[in-house]
């Protein structure tokens, strides 16, 4: 009988291979011969889906900011009678705990072309759904789900540029030809310019968004990662590369070694040269390695060398490399890869409930509880639609039972908190124990300081959010506790309302909404940020219209009903200036820095809701520079203007222009008050130990306290007189003479997580924002990114009041 079944099960899969086109069936050209655009890719999905017999489904999970579809492809060989719903339920019952059906299925997931210029990815995608669909493995119960294309947006502008600069069929092995460079816009990022691969905890793109839901409903076990790297690279697998973050379980490190020996295999045995443990480590949150590691699961990034190589590439040992080679190596170590984890699928459910339950019940954080005061909360509000993105556990309205010693994330020393004390409480012991302790315990082990990306981010401090580590439970809800009431509509008209908001976003909703229906916006140049609004000529209607809308944002307005003030300035004061909506230009130029170009179309147009022009370098004087109030130039590898440019640019801001300069831009002008600190330090080095050499003059992205002018209106909103920034600040800047520095260091600065030896030596006493005074304008010089990645940090708000305070 045994055999009977044996011998079905051999025909069926003879029959289904058979029924199934291939994707050269499909597209009418071999895998790898041709770049397949995004649509074609989802077409033969879908087909593959319809043909399967049951056994796949292709899912939509989302929509790209350009409009391409989202999906990834479910494949499962299941217990009859046993649904995908049923899976779901069950596997995440059981990770909090629950007991459930012991039978679960091993579920992995592969997700290819992260970078859109990566591009071989998804071209190997194709060929592993062809081999797992046609020819599926039903030896064990699982569910294996495949995400062709992460960056459909980034895909497709590499696809359409390389077919454009393409003139030779089978493409051109020169690599110094036009194919093996991109034009302007790099189809590694999606279209904000944003990497998706370090957006992964963060999740501030809408791509990362729809993705992290549809994986949180999955909860994977295994998440592989395939990349591409230089051309003129091999390949890279498994082991990770130190640092490791110091808690990831034992259990999933040796799942790496073993992962890595069934690579190391198949590798030896086809002749295939490859690399590990060098680079590429499981330091940094937001990628997609580290990130399904800390819920749990083994996480790895594949790198096959490629970027570069179009359909074909001479690389600098002789060799060539070809599209047809990259998709081959990528597709093998793929169905090796899922072969691996049905054959180790005991191991990889053990240590990945293992690790869940040691989080529930025993975790390694530094703290069991993370306490932040109620009066916190109003601009703790990204900060907390970060734990929920994240499936982090938190209680609101959570009362201090008794006074209590705690750690004081703001003074970094010990603290007694007040029994009187309500707040947000989040627990350790909860399932997602390890991403809470990466992102909230006071600092990150560094075993190692060669790693490729920043090494601290502490949200508390970055966000400037008084919060305490407890051990002790002293906690109690407090019940009936309603917080502040927000609002008191009544239809009495009054003179005016002041507010404060602290989150950026909904600032501009509340000037926006009330510039909308003509009522006069002003603030306080000497009171920290107060927002007046004076509805003197809106009609009574809209007036409750507006405050309704103001409600239901929590945004909180307090009436006024004379013109004298009890504290300060009355508000028929000089010191109350107009607020308007900003007319910005945003320069764009080959040498900008792409993500911090994307990174400021973002937040203009998506956080603030501006709608600004981004117009070219070579248009700007050619176009009324009065039309705009702000010209921002975005960090890149600038020269000085022209002088007759130079001029038009200083006349305008002498007439009342705000000119924003980002880093590297200070460089237009050439103004000899931004000086960039030499590099003393001796050089010495021996050949071996170059690239840790090398290391001494970074930054390599680390938390850098700096103090702030609290009384200039570019500080308002910020309660602190020091903050910290994430600093990846290459040139620092000696603090000049025409400059009011608003963000300085001391000369003692503290510093979390990696700074090389060089760079640190040159911390202390430097200019990191200044504003200099031109006649009616402003020069304002940002020596940092307050928006890199568009992690939540008080730099945002410093850059949001360059608009909101824009008449200081």
């Amino acid at each position: 009988m045994k055999n009977y079944f044996a011998i079905l099960l051999v025909l069926g899969s003879i029959s289904l291979s058979a029924q199934i086109k291939s994707p050269e069936e499909f597209l009418g050209y071999p895998i790898g011969t041709k770049f397949t655009y995004h649509h074609q890719i989802v077409a033969y999905s879908r087909y593959l889906a319809s043909q399967s017999n049951g056994l796949a489904q292709w899912q939509v999970y989302g929509q790209t900011s350009e409009g391409r579809e989202q999906g990834q492809m479910l494949i499962a060989n299941l217990p009859s009678g046993v649904s995908l719903e049923q899976v779901q339920q069950n596997h995440q019952k059981r990770i909090q705990g629950e007991k459930t059906d012991t039978s679960l299925p091993v579920i992995i997931n592969l997700s290819f072309n992260v970078h859109g210029n990566e591009a071989a990815g998804s071209e190997a995608a194709l060929n592993t759904l062809y081999a797992l669909i046609s020819k599926p493995n039903q030896s064990v119960p699982y569910v294996i789900l495949i995400d062709p294309c992460i960056n459909p947006d980034g895909r497709d502008a590499y696809v359409t540029q390389y077919n454009r600069r393409n003139y030779i069929a089978g493409g051109n092995p020169d690599p110094n030809d036009q194919e093996h460079y991109e034009g302007i816009i790099s189809g590694r990022y999606n279209h904000f310019s944003f990497d998706l691969n370090r957006d992964w905890v963060w999740q501030t793109q809408k791509e990362t968004q729809q993705r992290l839901k549809f994986y949180r409903s999955w909860m994977p076990m295994m998440h592989a990662d395939f990349h591409e790297q230089s051309f003129q690279h091999s390949y890279y697998f498994p082991p990770a590369a130190k640092p490791y973050l110091n808690f990831i379980a034992q259990s999933t490190k040796d799942l790496q070694e073993s992962v890595g020996r069934s690579f190391s295999k198949l590798f030896d045995e086809k002749k295939w040269p490859y690399f590990t443990s060098e680079v590429y480590d499981l330091l940094y949150p937001g990628y997609g390695d580290t990130y399904p590691v800390l819920n749990g699961a083994l996480g790895m990034t594949l790198e096959q060398g490629g970027i570069r190589g179009g359909l074909i590439s001479a690389k600098s040992d002789g060799d060539t490399i070809s599209l047809v080679d990259r998709v081959k190596h990528h597709s093998a170590l793929a169905l090796n890869l899922v072969e691996w984890s049905l054959t180790n699928a005991e191991s990889l459910k053990a240590s990945f409930y293992g690790v869940h339950d040691k989080s529930r019940t025993n975790p390694s954080n530094k703290f069991a509880y993370y306490f932040v005061p109620e009066e916190e909360l109003e601009k703790g509000q990204e900060f907390i639609q970060l734990l929920e993105k994240n499936n982090i556990t938190y209680m609101k309205d959570m009362g201090v039972s008794k006074s209590t010693k705690v750690y004081d994330y703001s003074s970094m020393k010990q603290f007694t908190l007040s029994d009187k004390s309500i707040g947000l409480l989040i627990p350790a012991k909860q399932s997602s124990a390890p991403l809470v302790q990466a992102l909230l315990d006071p600092t990150i082990v560094l075993e190692d300081s060669l790693t490729y990306d920043i090494t601290a981010w502490n949200l508390f401090q970055l966000n400037g959010i008084k919060a305490y580590g407890v051990n002790e439970n002293v906690f109690a809800e407090v019940k009936d506790h309603e917080g502040e009431r927000l609002l008191n509509l009544d239809t009495t008209p009054h003179v005016a309302y002041i507010a404060t908001p602290k989150v950026p976003s909904l600032n501009q909703k509340l000037i926006h909404s009330a510039i909308q229906i003509g009522a006069l916006v002003t603030f306080s140049d000497v009171q920290n940020g107060e927002i007046i609004i004076s509805f003197t000529k809106v009609k009574n209607a809209d007036r409750v219209k507006f405050l309704q809308k103001m409600e239901k944002l929590n945004i909180f307005l307090e009436s006024l009903d004379s013109y004298r003030s009890k504290s300060s300035y009355d508000l028929g004061s000089p010191h109350f200036k107009p607020i308007f909506i900003p007319k910005i230009a945003v320069v764009v130029d080959p040498v900008n820095d792409v993500n911090q170009q994307g990174e400021l179309a973002y937040f203009l147009t998506q956080k603030y809701g501006f709608k600004p022009s981004f117009i070219p370098s070579t248009q700007l004087f050619k176009s009324n520079l009065f039309n705009y109030t702000h010209i921002i130039y975005p960090d890149g590898k600038h020269a000085a203007l022209s002088n007759t440019n130079s001029i038009l640019l200083t006349d305008w801001v002498k007439k009342g222009g705000k000119l924003i300069l980002m880093e590297g831009a200070r460089k237009i002008l050439e103004d000899k008050d931004l000086v960039v600190k030499e590099d003393t330090a001796k050089h010495t080095s021996t050949y071996a130990m170059r690239e840790r050499a090398e290391l001494s003059n970074t930054t390599s992205g680390n938390m850098l306290q700096v103090e702030l002018e609290k009384t200039h209106p570019l500080a308002f909103r910020i309660n602190d007189s020091s903050i910290y920034i994430l600093n990846q600040v290459s040139d620092f800047v000696k603090l000049p003479k025409d400059f009011t520095p608003v963000l300085k260091t001391s000369s003692k600065p503290n510093m979390m997580g990696f700074v090389g030896a060089n760079k640190k030596a040159q911390l202390a006493n430097s200019l990191l924002l200044g504003v200099k005074e031109v006649d009616k304008g402003k020069i304002i010089w940002f020596g940092f990114n307050p928006l890199f990645r568009a992690i939540p940090n008080q730099g945002q708000t410093i850059f949001e009041n360059c608009f909101l305070y824009t008449e200081f």
